[in-house]
């Protein structure tokens, strides 16, 4: 009965530190979008989409893992007759995963929101993708935190869920926000359009994520860690500048007050 108790505990305490840093940030971003904002239900649903999605990925990153060493011979043969360096390993798995990640949350959102009625301003595509991103971040947050619980206090899952609120959250939120973004300026624009900005997107994010994880696994010491979360702290600032930019340029598409 007590190891019963003490793993429902673990389950509890991970999915708290996981999940509270997505909840955060998820209700900073229906602030900004408070002036019409989008239905609780159809966030919700994109949220525990995201979160859902995390169990499709894994197989893909470990099928990816298994198929590296081909990979990596193509890699070699390319990069020989285009007199290139040849990649590390690490640096292929990674950009691989990364975009692994980024489509599933795009596909997830384009599945769930894009085709619903409540999906008719270029706010909104910024709103979704978001949330799914908030989702995908909270059950993976609580993956890594479970991973690690056996050894951890309280405190220290507290303090987990600090970093993983500065860094992985901000991560996921940044790279999926600039796919929202894309789409958001090409909203009413033709199909081809919204499809070439959506992969410019997808380009964009994939690299920001990519070049997040390049840089923890390079870091040492608390302060380079804290050193790369800034930067994406600063991306942050600069995607809700793209935000409010979208909000106004669109202020009279509906019948909203703008904040």
């Amino acid at each position: 009965m007590a190891e019963i108790i003490t793993t429902i505990k673990s389950f509890a305490l991970a999915f708290a530190g996981g999940v509270i840093p997505s909840f955060v940030w998820l209700w900073f971003w229906r602030r900004e979008d408070r002036a019409c904002p989008e239905p609780t239900g159809l966030v919700a649903l994109s949220f525990v989409a995201g979160m859902v999605v995390v169990f499709f990925v894994l197989p893909i990153e470990k099928l990816i893992v298994v198929t590296l060493p081909t990979m990596m011979h193509l890699v070699d043969i390319l990069a020989g007759k285009l007199s290139l360096v040849t990649p590390p390993d690490l640096t292929i798995r990674t950009l691989l995963w990364a975009f692994a990640e980024e489509f599933a949350k795009y596909a997830t959102v384009f599945l769930i929101a894009f085709h619903t009625r409540d999906f008719d301003e270029p706010v909104d595509a910024v709103i979704y993708l978001i949330t799914a991103a908030l989702g995908f971040a909270a059950m993976e947050n609580s993956l890594y935190i479970l991973k690690d619980i056996g050894g951890s206090d309280g405190v220290q899952i507290f303090l987990d869920g600090h970093l993983r609120f500065l860094g992985a959250t901000v991560l996921h939120t940044a790279s999926s926000a600039f796919v929202g973004i894309a789409l958001a300026f090409s909203f009413y624009a033709a199909g081809w359009i919204k499809f070439i900005t959506i992969t410019l997107g997808l380009i964009i994010a994939t690299l920001l994520h990519t070049y997040f994880n390049l840089s923890i696994i390079e870091a040492h010491g608390t302060m380079s860690t804290l050193a790369v979360f800034a930067r994406y702290w600063g991306v942050i600032m600069f995607i809700i500048v793209l935000f409010e930019i979208i909000k106004y340029t669109h202020k009279d598409k509906k019948s909203c007050t703008i904040i």
